[in-house]
């Protein structure tokens, strides 16, 4: 990535995490565990073992690790300010710090740790299989390496997608300020802002995933299907959340806030794509209802591939 990719990737995600309150953030931590335990994960493996974070964020799967006995656990990022809000809330883990880094460059030595958890980060690169090489590079043989990409088809990125070109043109400020007024927790004022914001963002089949996995000589890898605790969990949930951003944009075309004088036509146009896809989305539902689809076909179109959470085994 350019470095001025990388400084605004950096910025975004380093500034959205301040916004947890401890509560919140320690919610986001135990999401884990929860997510693990749910694919039938031993958690008590962690023990004794070395840990990186690859693309750390604001620290909470660190944590996490570090809270479920890991030897020593390193979170990585490019975000000085995100390592520095980590740094804080993991003050009382003396087994997890922090150091600066980029997924595409880990300064690490090959083979330096048994465990290599990289969630939600490689779909943000310019090179992914640049990242998932360096991943795999300082993985142990024998370990285990936990990947969460971003899946094609559903509803939700889709309508993402086509509301960034109109984000972009309103601006993040104002933008920002409109998901503050609609009353969204910080939870969700960061995954709405990360998602319209971030430079690059990218998204996968199955295929897709195991075939980076092989050029790089994992072949074995499982596709955990459980503990989708996130707008995945259901498909109420994922209609919520589509709510939730239209509430976004129908809240700020009704205040008559003159600051949004200038944006209205993007706003107008980001409120008619998500009304769109969640028009599409309740038809879908009705269809289910009127035993016109299956439920299979329901959620296959609600959800797509949804997000790829996928362990790893290195040889």
């Amino acid at each position: 990535m350019t470095a001025s990719v990388i400084e605004q990737t950096g910025k975004l995600f380093g500034d959205l995490w301040h916004r947890y309150d401890e509560k919140l953030f320690r919610e986001s931590v135990e999401l884990f565990a929860m997510r693990f335990q749910a694919n039938g994960f031993d958690l008590d493996w962690f023990q004794g073992n070395r840990c990186l974070d690859a693309g750390c964020g604001g620290g909470r799967y660190s944590m996490a690790m570090g809270i479920l006995g890991a030897e020593q656990v390193i979170g990585a990022d490019i975000s000085s300010s995100g390592l520095d809000d980590a740094r804080r809330r993991a003050a009382t883990i003396p087994n997890v710090e922090f150091r600066e880094g980029s997924v595409l460059d880990l300064p690490f030595e090959d083979a330096s740790f048994d465990f290599v958890c990289c969630s939600g980060v490689l779909h943000h690169t310019s090179d992914a299989k640049r990242g998932l090489s360096q991943l795999v590079r300082v993985l142990k043989p024998g370990g285990r390496l936990f990947l969460l990409l971003y899946g094609k088809e559903g509803y939700r990125w889709p309508t993402i997608m086509a509301c960034r070109p109109h984000a972009d043109a309103i601006g993040y400020r104002l933008l920002d300020e409109a998901i503050q007024e609609a009353g969204l927790p910080a939870n969700k004022q960061r995954t709405f802002l990360d998602d319209l914001f971030v430079p690059l963002i990218d998204f996968y089949d199955w295929d897709e995933v195991r075939s980076m996995l092989a050029d790089n000589g994992i072949t074995e890898a499982e596709r955990w299907t459980n503990g989708k605790l996130d707008h995945e969990s259901s498909i109420d949930v994922q209609k919520l959340e589509l709510e939730q951003l239209l509430s976004v944009y129908t809240g700020a075309l009704k205040s008559g806030d003159s600051k949004y004088a200038d944006v209205m036509g993007e706003l107008e146009k980001s409120r008619d794509a998500v009304q769109g896809f969640l028009d599409r989305l309740n038809s879908d539902c009705a269809d289910f209802e009127n035993a016109a689809i299956d439920r299979q076909e329901l959620e296959w179109r609600v959800f797509g591939w949804g997000h790829h959470r996928v362990m790893a085994y290195k040889s």
